[in-house]
């Protein structure tokens, strides 16, 4: 009769055990899902960061008489203001300056509207620039606002706001 007793409170604490043991691999998991967002959001961070890049590259290469007479040697993003023109295309009598100085603005504006503060920050506190050297090699630079696990001198990680950056060189005849 003793047997059976010890056999019951025995069977408990087995069952205590696996899922003590069940909340520690869930608590694991949870945290994987974490890291794994984070690492996700990252990416697509970084992809807005290229298509932007990309985006500049396209406007030199469709007017490179603009490339040439230097009009995208030293720009940024923050500051450009659309310019006062009736034309928007090299067919309605634009000037190489002035199809430069609208793709430039639009290029700028929309890294601005990206950059807002709204529900949809695609690339947050975004900003770049594009910068030439004597030999057309065109250095777009792409920067913004990030959160990264640091871990100070003592040991200790938290979380920071820093700004990522993601460049890229090309050379535009």
């Amino acid at each position: 009769m003793n047997t059976f007793y010890k056999k019951n409170g025995f069977t408990l604490l087995e069952v205590m055990i696996a899922i003590a043991i069940l909340a520690i691999g869930m608590l694991g998991i949870a945290g994987l899902n974490m890291v794994s967002m984070e690492h996700n959001h990252s990416a697509y961070l970084r992809s807005q960061a290229i298509t932007i890049s990309q985006d500049i590259i396209e406007r030199m290469r469709n007017n490179p008489d603009a490339v040439t007479a230097g009009k995208f040697n030293d720009i940024k993003s923050v500051g450009q203001t659309m310019p006062n023109t009736d034309c928007l295309t090299a067919d309605d009598g634009c000037s190489i300056d002035q199809l430069a100085n609208i793709d430039i603005a639009q290029w700028a504006q929309m890294i601005n509207s990206i950059s807002d503060e709204n529900a949809r920050q695609q690339l947050p506190g975004a900003s770049a620039t594009v910068k030439a050297d004597a030999n057309n090699l065109f250095t777009i630079s792409v920067q913004w606002d990030t959160k990264q696990w640091v871990t100070s001198d003592k040991g200790i990680t938290t979380r920071e706001r820093t700004k990522s950056n993601y460049e890229v060189e090309v050379i535009i005849n």
